[in-house]
């Protein structure tokens, strides 16, 4: 079958259960890439979400419910990869490869005023992670 470069498929196909045809599938039988993808691409081919319908891998937020101050609602105040690993800041967090073989700090650099760790700028959680946001925030407001 000829590959095309727009492939003709469904949406569903597209977004969640998987294209195996074209590239995609050139990609999951080529030695030199099959090893390299991760097991859920191997399995249903290339889709958009695949592996997220429904499902947060490794990720676990506290987030505040207004109770006590409205302007709070939504607000992330801890992450972890799970409910016993919730911290206040991104200092102990680390990206890794999907094998989880090479891992690293998320930020381990010194910020623009040479702050690292839970110090650091860039380490701090702030705002929510963009579904809602809380009520009465104004365009023109400006976060610390």
């Amino acid at each position: 079958k000829k590959d095309e470069l727009f492939a003709l498929t469904t949406v569903g196909d597209f977004l969640f259960r998987g294209i195996k045809t074209g590239a995609a599938e050139w990609m999951m039988i080529n030695g030199l890439t099959s090893n390299r993808l991760p097991p859920v691409f191997r399995e249903n081919g290339f889709a958009l979400f695949n592996g997220k319908q429904d499902t947060s891998e490794n990720e676990c937020y506290q987030v505040e419910t207004g109770q006590e101050d409205w302007e709070q609602h939504t607000v992330i105040t801890k992450w972890g990869k799970d409910s016993q690993s919730l911290r206040e800041d991104l200092s102990e967090a680390e990206t890794c490869t999907w094998t989880g073989k090479y891992c690293q700090k998320w930020w381990p650099n010194a910020d623009a005023d040479g702050n690292t760790g839970e110090n650091s700028t860039c380490n701090q959680l702030r705002g929510t992670d963009g579904h809602q946001f809380p009520p009465f925030v104004n365009k023109n407001d400006q976060e610390d």
